[in-house]
């Protein structure tokens, strides 16, 4: 496992200058794993490679000179599923629908703050943590003008639980990884370029189907959330506050450094959150855990135009899907206080119909996606809540 999350780690070091060509000397990578890295580097540096520029997404060749021999047999890990948190919604909703199907998870996080350890907390449940650091002398070529961007942070988190579960003897690594993650960011050259890459079915199925071949291991990694939208997991949440005072999905927050992050107000990610939220639960409620009426401030309008499609394509940030923000904003608008907002007023004077909205995206939104089937009782908790 370790070797193979060596290869993923190394995205952060490769994009400072995209070379051609890959050498891997360290042991233990079999040729099943050198194939799911090429896809790594693919597709989890295809948002690097347009921001930066590049002719098309990077594909280096891969030299592996000492290759190791695939595993011919698996085992199921059993124990306590670990859930990777990230201080939102969506683990929490994987955390309490697994604690309703009587299962009592194991939480992990990955250089965890003071966020995700009060949601930890709120929850009453163990937290397992990991520390990853980058090596200075990257941050050194960074600061000298070495090409830097988003990388498949999800992959590498995804690899460190699996190691760790390995490690104490758990079950399962349980994500909380949404359909809505699966729709691309836009087109580049005739190719999907989807910022969520690593959190999409496609590098899902490729990372479980390669531990066994790696490892030896089957079973040992999928998403309990995955067949669902962010609106239907927002409607999961919403049946409980336990978390309303300890959650902050605000990544701009997470990177300003403050010793108590909070959500910002004026992101992608915030207005995402406070936009779904906003279809399934009262007004006061929201504006508590997010600290401001979103709706209020007409400055936010140019991007929750940009969610709903209206802009060029949607914003490199993990939101959900346009039609789920439409729909979001349709249920959102059929209430007195939202209706009356000025950021809904304007959406409705651009969008006919939006407060009438359609039953038929609707269903479409709250229906299902296809998702790989669960043995129990993980298939019994995916639908405890959601």
């Amino acid at each position: 496992m370790v070797a193979l999350l060596g290869g993923v780690l190394g995205t952060s070091y490769f994009k400072a200058a995209a070379p051609g060509r890959i050498r891997i000397d360290a042991e233990g990578l079999t040729a099943e794993a050198v194939g799911y890295l090429r896809a790594v580097y693919r597709e989890g540096l295809a948002e690097f490679a347009y921001r930066a520029g590049l002719p098309g997404k990077v594909e280096p060749v891969i030299e592996h000179r000492r290759p190791a021999r695939a595993c011919t047999a698996s085992v199921v890990p059993d124990g306590a599923p670990l859930v990777p948190i990230g201080g939102g919604k969506d683990s929490v909703v994987s955390v309490e629908s697994l604690r309703a199907a009587g299962v009592d998870p194991v939480q992990f996080a990955v250089n965890p703050n003071v966020v995700i350890r009060r949601v930890a907390e709120a929850s009453g449940l163990p937290l397992v943590e990991a520390r990853r650091t980058i090596d200075p002398a990257l941050l050194e070529l960074n600061a000298r003008g070495a090409r830097n961007g988003h990388v498949p942070v999800t992959a590498m988190n995804s690899l460190i639980a699996i190691a760790q579960a390995r490690l104490l003897g758990l079950g399962p690594v349980v994500m909380s990884n949404e359909s809505s993650a699966s729709d691309p960011t836009l087109d580049w050259h005739g190719e999907a370029v989807n910022h969520q890459w690593s959190k999409s079915l496609e590098a899902e199925r490729m990372l479980a189907a390669v531990l066994e071949p790696q490892a030896g291991i089957a079973g040992a990694y999928f998403s309990l959330l995955r067949p669902f939208t962010e609106l239907r997991i927002a409607r999961a949440f919403a049946k409980t506050d336990r978390y309303d005072a300890s959650i902050v999905s605000c990544n701009r927050a997470f990177r300003m450094g403050a010793g108590d992050p909070g959500w910002c107000g004026d992101c992608d990610k915030c207005r995402f959150v406070f936009l779904a939220l906003s279809a399934v639960m009262p007004p006061d409620r929201l504006i508590a855990i997010i600290g401001t009426d979103m709706f209020a401030d007409e400055t936010q309008l140019p991007g929750y135009r940009a969610l709903m499609g209206l802009d060029a394509h949607k914003p490199f940030e993990c939101v959900g899907e346009e039609a789920e923000c439409t729909v979001a904003a349709s249920l959102a608008s059929r209430h007195p206080h939202w209706a009356a907002s000025v950021v809904l007023r304007a959406l409705h004077a651009e969008i006919p119909g939006l407060a009438q909205g359609s039953p038929a995206l609707e269903a479409q939104v709250f229906g299902e996606a296809p998702a790989e089937p669960l043995p129990s009782p993980y298939s019994e908790a995916r639908y405890a809540l959601v």
